[in-house]
């Protein structure tokens, strides 16, 4: 893992820790675990938050970047938090998802051969 890729996995460790999840979990793993394996009243909430995140990483990623970093974590222990931290949550994805979206496809347009390949 590059110096790079560690110091972005620790950011969003911490936001998922202000966020009332696992300290040891990404935001993606959090939400991909409560969208796809946790039937709950807020099902909604989490496939809501699924599709911005997997929208900013498409690019890179593929589609389904969040259920993939959960299937990556799945030892983690996730926690939903409160009505009130999830709504953190909702912010720091909002506020986040936003410029990583764009970077995301800038990165791509600017080094093609990192391009998912979606044929798989």
């Amino acid at each position: 893992m590059s110096w790079i890729s560690g110091v972005l996995i620790a950011i969003d460790q911490l936001g998922n820790a202000v966020a009332g999840g696992n300290p040891d979990a990404t935001i993606s793993a959090r939400t991909g675990y409560f969208a796809n394996e946790v039937d709950s009243l807020f099902k909604l909430y989490w496939q809501t938050m699924e599709l911005i995140i997997n929208f900013a990483f498409y690019p890179v990623d593929g589609p389904d970047h969040c259920h993939q970093e959960y299937l990556k974590d799945k030892d983690q222990h996730n926690e939903a938090g409160s009505d009130l931290l999830r709504g953190v949550l909702g912010i720091i994805v909002i506020i986040f998802c936003i410029p990583i979206a764009f970077i995301t496809r800038a990165y791509v347009l600017v080094f093609p051969k990192t391009r998912f390949d979606y044929t798989n």
